[in-house]
């Protein structure tokens, strides 16, 4: 994989998949690491593993509102 110059290693898709279990846990408790996780996933995924996500891929974290994660699907009948 070409790393485009930087001097950080590049993160494997099986790290990746180990990273976003992790990032998932620490979100639930982090309230500032959640944020980041919205804003900036790349830097969230690097934070955890010190391994930068390849340029071509893209990553993106996505928050459900906790009255929306919770409420039945029918409840509008």
């Amino acid at each position: 994989m070409d790393n485009s110059g930087t001097d950080q290693e590049i993160l494997t898709e099986d790290e990746l998949k180990l990273a976003v279990q992790k990032i998932f846990r620490l979100s639930q408790t982090d309230a500032k690491f959640r944020e980041l996780c919205l804003s900036d996933p790349n830097e969230a995924i690097r934070r955890i593993t010190g391994k930068a996500v390849a340029r071509d891929v893209k990553i993106q974290f996505r928050d459900s509102a906790p009255d929306e994660a919770s409420a039945p699907r029918d409840a509008a009948k």
